[in-house]
């Protein structure tokens, strides 16, 4: 008997490659679809003004309807599952609902916090059909999602954190004053914020901090928390006479 390729297979792979070829088309950017479904069903690459790539990414799971049911929206559901996945990835989600009879692509990012509404054991996610469909002028928005205004400074954050490292960790602490004390926490407030802003950015966007950056890092807090303990103690044993 031969094998019949199911009607659903036929829609959902229609709406996949759809929706890869509308996104280059329209976005000027490398859409992949995935060869393992776990979710996610393709990949977006952001490129800039120049075409060439950020290095950022965003996911794609790909919804394909023969029909919309309405003229206005229409509801897509999925697993909570799917849902609670999406939102703990590192990299921004994006669903997408594919019109096959209109040829139209349409769009919605994941919040990690956004409550979505719940019928059972799915969840519903609302397209309006007049404002969430993909075109040019999603570019900017899609790629704020991957990468935030402010989130773009990380170069600058470690740089300033490390300038901060290196001129705390030359001064000399033996004998210090009150005040010199007063000083050395201040310095290590603003560093530790400069590296509290880091670290949210690794745990958004991993891939945005190398290796070798997050083990400088860590290292540099280590040394300031041996600083600022050794200042402590020299101020101490000063009042104390020893």
């Amino acid at each position: 008997m031969a094998k019949q390729y199911p009607k659903r297979s036929i829609s959902g792979d229609a709406g996949e490659h759809f929706a890869a070829y509308k996104f280059t088309q329209t976005l000027k950017w490398p859409c992949r679809l995935q060869s393992v479904d776990l979710g996610i069903d393709a990949e977006l690459e952001i490129c800039d003004q120049q075409f060439s790539a950020t290095g950022n990414v965003v996911k794609l799971q790909i919804k394909s309807f023969q029909e919309l049911s309405g003229s206005q929206r229409h509801d897509v559901y999925v697993d909570d599952s799917d849902i609670d996945y999406w939102q703990r990835f590192s990299v921004p989600t994006i669903i997408v609902c594919v019109d096959l009879k209109n040829e139209k692509v349409y769009w919605k990012p994941i919040s990690a916090t956004e409550a979505y509404a719940t019928g059972g054991a799915s969840r519903k996610i609302t397209f309006n059909l007049s404002e969430d469909e993909l075109k040019p002028e999603a570019t900017s928005k899609i790629s704020s999602l991957a990468s935030p205004d402010h989130f773009k400074d990380i170069l600058d954050l470690i740089t300033e954190a490390e300038s901060i490292y290196k001129r705390q960790v030359a001064s000399d602490v033996f004998a210090i004053s009150g005040d010199e004390l007063d000083e050395i926490h201040k310095v290590n407030d603003t560093f530790e914020s400069i590296v509290s802003r880091i670290e949210e950015i690794r745990r958004h966007y991993p891939w945005r901090i190398s290796e070798f950056s997050s083990k400088k890092i860590e290292r540099m807090k280590s040394e300031m928390y041996r600083y600022w303990n050794c200042a402590e103690m020299s101020w101490r044993n000063g009042v104390n006479g020893m």
